[in-house]
């Protein structure tokens, strides 16, 4: 099996998750054997595992933790090559490990707390991956029998990414017991029997389905139909369906020119009505791009993940510093925010140091980051390929095919654009608005700061037939819900 790990594809919009709690019997173990297990693992481990299964519930979450808290992922190994054991005794005494070292300590931990566990190969839709399995399996990870099923289990990919060459610790319990209709969509066990499904998936299917991360069906998310595939071939706007089961979630969507990493503007658009969400991705060129829709929980604030260099020296820290002078936040929290923050400087990036007992600090990080409006950050949870179909050259580079949303659309649930769905207007000319919506008593169009109601007809749709200014460059949709205060929706460019 080759060295492996899943190199995520960090959002533009990447977010942390302190939402993620992490067992306390983790921290709890005596020092004598936390110590003990990276000196003489055999001695060790069983101490750790003891100290770590008794008392509590969920086991194998205290095991996994313990693992996401005490080993990193080995960069220097992957990158260089060269031979190297993977057993659990190797991989403790050097605290550092390959997808199959992870996977090996696992095994041996849930063994000894006599859980039943097992290793598994397979290929993984991680980094490196084109829609093709490779001649060779690429990744490992672990089945574990819970309540007499099998649950699937990525420790390697819960204990955090590489971003580069750099592995930065992240925790989380994304991977952790997916069930196996889930976890198909990115692992496709070596042997059919440990896809532990009544019907099993074959290596053309797994190939043609699109990656879907953990965190999809933690937002209570699901395929509609249509779903795209892990490639899709488009000759204009693609549309795709989701069904969302869980209230308070958040929807974006977004477009990324895949040659030069560059996020295009007006390129998506997505609506919700009741529990289906229709996205539509169109391509400004002749040029592969990757499609992605985003989720966040409406009420949920999260610190990002890492800033650029740039930005965290000449924004963050001077704006967090002039808090501290206006006595709206301490030295004491300031401090916290630019030490949890540590640069790699080949990335050009500082990364979050990550601590999910660190409350006193993450609290404060999160109190800063919330006052200068860098939290509520959107999470990556299904990505695709577009490319273009022969003879189509794209809508154009220079042209906003969609409007641009505002904040308060992605969280409508009910608001649907019937008319113009175009990101342009033409000056001077009669265009007719309309618009479907449970979401506001009141919707409008706002020129110049100036706002024009629009009308709702015998069908319950809100519209107006409105001339546009020669002497304006954009133009607004605005809502309200009280018909009082009124919030942006969308914005059309006006050329």
């Amino acid at each position: 099996m080759k060295k492996f790990l899943f190199l995520f594809f960090l959002p533009l919009l990447a977010a942390n998750i302190f939402s993620a709690t992490m067992d306390p019997r983790v921290r709890s173990v005596p020092k004598s054997a936390q110590e003990l297990v990276f000196e003489n693992p055999k001695e060790g481990l069983p101490l750790v595992v003891k100290s770590l299964t008794g008392g509590g519930a969920n086991k194998v979450k205290a095991l996994h933790d313990w693992i996401c808290d005490n080993i990193a992922y080995d960069t220097e190994l992957y990158f260089n090559g060269g031979p190297a054991r993977q057993d659990y005794e190797s991989v403790l005494k050097k605290r550092k490990a390959l997808c199959s070292g992870y996977t090996n300590l696992m095994t041996v931990m849930c063994r000894m707390a006599g859980i039943e566990a097992i290793g598994i190969e397979g290929f993984s839709k991680g980094f490196g991956y084109q829609g093709k399995c490779g001649d060779e399996t690429d990744h490992a990870w672990n089945a574990v029998k819970i309540g007499g099923k099998w649950q699937l289990i990525d420790v390697t990919w819960d204990a955090g990414y590489v971003d580069y060459r750099t592995f930065i610790k992240r925790y989380s319990t994304e991977w952790l017991n997916r069930t196996p209709e889930q976890f198909i969509f990115s692992h496709l066990p070596e042997k059919d029997e440990f896809q532990y499904l009544k019907k099993t998936k074959t290596r053309e299917e797994f190939e043609k389905e699109p990656y879907i991360a953990g965190i999809f069906f933690e937002y209570g998310l699901s395929l509609g139909n249509p779903a795209p595939d892990y490639t899709n071939e488009v000759s204009g706007a693609a549309k795709y369906e989701f069904r969302t089961g869980k209230a308070g979630v958040s929807l974006m969507t977004d477009l990324i020119d895949t040659e030069g990493g560059r996020l295009v503007e007006n390129a998506t658009w997505i609506e919700r009505i009741g529990n289906r969400a229709t996205a539509d991705f169109d391509i400004p060129t002749a040029k592969k791009h990757k499609a992605r829709l985003l989720a966040r929980n409406a009420n949920e604030k999260k610190a990002p993940d890492f800033f650029s260099a740039a930005e965290f020296e000449g924004r963050i820290l001077p704006e967090a510093q002039n808090l501290v002078e206006q006595k709206k936040a301490t030295q004491k929290e300031f401090d916290f925010l630019r030490d949890s923050y540590f640069p790699v400087e080949e990335n050009r990036r500082y990364y979050r140091a990550d601590d999910p007992f660190s409350t006193q600090r993450n609290n404060a990080v999160l109190k800063i980051l919330e006052m200068l409006k860098k939290t509520s950050q959107y999470e990556e949870v299904i990505s695709v390929d577009l490319v273009p179909a022969s003879g189509y050259e794209g809508f154009g580079a220079e042209t906003a095919r969609f409007p641009t949303p505002y904040g308060t659309f992605h969280e409508t649930s009910n608001t649907h654009l019937i008319s113009p769905t175009g990101g342009v207007l033409k000056k001077g000319a009669a265009q007719k608005f309309q618009i479907e919506s449970k979401d506001f008593k009141a919707l409008g169009v706002v020129i110049d700061g100036k706002l024009t109601k629009l009308s709702k007809n015998q069908n319950g749709i809100f519209e107006a037939e409105i001339e546009i200014p020669e002497n304006i460059d954009t133009l607004s949709v605005y809502g309200s819900r009280n018909e009082k205060s009124y919030s942006g929706l969308w914005l059309y460019r006006v050329e």
